[in-house]
Formats: C-alpha cells, sequence, structure tokens
C-alpha cells in the first residue's frame, strides 16, 4: 500500500514538473495556455454539426449555427467559429507565412494537426484568429479578456471531431459541396475587414431580432 501511494505521489510531481495541470492554467500566458490545451484528448462533446462535434467548456454557450458557422459566447465575447469539412474531407494542407509585424502571429502544430495564430491589435482591442484542426475561430475583443479567449478558442478547436462516415456518405450523394462554393477558410486576404463587418452586421440582426421578440411579448 506505501508503494503505491509513493508511486502515486512521485507521478504527481513529476508530471507537474514537466506539463502543467489544469487548475493552473489560468495563471499562464495565453500562449503557454494554448500549448497546454491543444494536446489535450477532449472525450466530452455538448455540440453537433453537420459532418463534426465539439467540446464547449462550461461558461461558452452557442447563440447561433449555419451551414459548419458557429456563434459562441464566453461572457462579453462572441466566438465566430466556421468548420471546414471540405478542407478536412480532401485533407488539404494549411498555407500560411506568420508576420512578425502584428501583435503576435505564429504557426502551430502538434502532431497530426496544424494551424495557426494570429492577433491583430486595433487601437485598444485585438482581432483574433485561429486555426487549427480544419476549424477556424475569429473573434474582437478588448485586451484584457485575451487569456480568456485563447483559453475557450484552444479547447472548442481541439476537441473538434470530424464523422468520416458521414462526409464520405455526404461526398458520394454531392451534398458535401466544394471548396468554391464555401466561406474560403484559409485565404487571408482582406479577410479582416470583411470579418470586422459581419460582426457588426450580426450583432446589429441579433439585437433587433430580439426587440422583435421582446415587442411581441
Amino acid at each position: 500500500m506505501k508503494k503505491l501511494l509513493l508511486f502515486a505521489i512521485l507521478l504527481v510531481v513529476l508530471t507537474g514538473c514537466s506539463y502543467p495541470s489544469i487548475s493552473r492554467v489560468d495563471k499562464l500566458s495565453f500562449e503557454q495556455q494554448m500549448y497546454t490545451i491543444l494536446p489535450l484528448k477532449v472525450k466530452l462533446k455538448n455540440q453537433i454539426g453537420r459532418g463534426y462535434k465539439y467540446y464547449t467548456p462550461k461558461g461558452i454557450t452557442r447563440l447561433d449555427s449555419k451551414d459548419n458557422n458557429d456563434v459562441l459566447k464566453s461572457g462579453n465575447n462572441k466566438y465566430y467559429l466556421y468548420v471546414d469539412i471540405v478542407d478536412y474531407y480532401y485533407k488539404n494542407e494549411l498555407e500560411f507565412t506568420p508576420n512578425k509585424n502584428l501583435y503576435y502571429s505564429d504557426k502551430i502544430s502538434y502532431k497530426d494537426k496544424h494551424g495557426y495564430l494570429q492577433i491583430t491589435e486595433k487601437k485598444k482591442k485585438l482581432y483574433v484568429e485561429m486555426v487549427y484542426n480544419y476549424a477556424k475561430i475569429e473573434t474582437y475583443i478588448d485586451k484584457d479578456n485575451l487569456n480568456d479567449a485563447i483559453r475557450d478558442i484552444s479547447y472548442v478547436l481541439s476537441s473538434i471531431e470530424f464523422n468520416d462516415t458521414l462526409l464520405k456518405k455526404m461526398y458520394e450523394e454531392g451534398t458535401l459541396g466544394s471548396k468554391e462554393e464555401v466561406y474560403k477558410l484559409f485565404d487571408n486576404k482582406e479577410r479582416e475587414g470583411n470579418f470586422i463587418e459581419y460582426v457588426e452586421e450580426y450583432d446589429k440582426y441579433n439585437s433587433e431580432s430580439n426587440n422583435t421578440i421582446n415587442a411581441n411579448n
């Protein structure tokens, strides 16, 4: 019994020295949080999409979902998720060149999964775009919310799991779509301006919808 106890203590000590525990993630920098969370094998799934599913931690809610585009919310942060089932099915490779002139810009790679994190400073706010595991999340946040945002985004992107059987069936039925018919996830040219316009339009539409609902009630 004592040997088992000593082994358990030693295992905890060694693990703690080489890999930060999840209970201490909040104290890490946004980059450290990202590289701590992405390797995790999150088996829980509580959100289902067309050919994929993923996990949203406690505190994150899904506000909207359409054509592999989901709108998530956590506190004051809204995350705009796009899952590229077409690129995943064809196993298209990601092309990305870091931009050293930005607030942060670097590639992400873990085993067979690749992506990037790019952060652009806009006055007192940050435009964040993170690609990983054939999915992308964009958000426009206050600087003070960066750590929370990266933690949330990392959990969601790392947990995405594709349904290969369903995607193959969709391909055979001609319902998977083609790269020309869907939003080009990895085409960054002028994407930032379009995204901010989309956020403003979405928020405006959402506000008008809520006002209509309240008026009818």
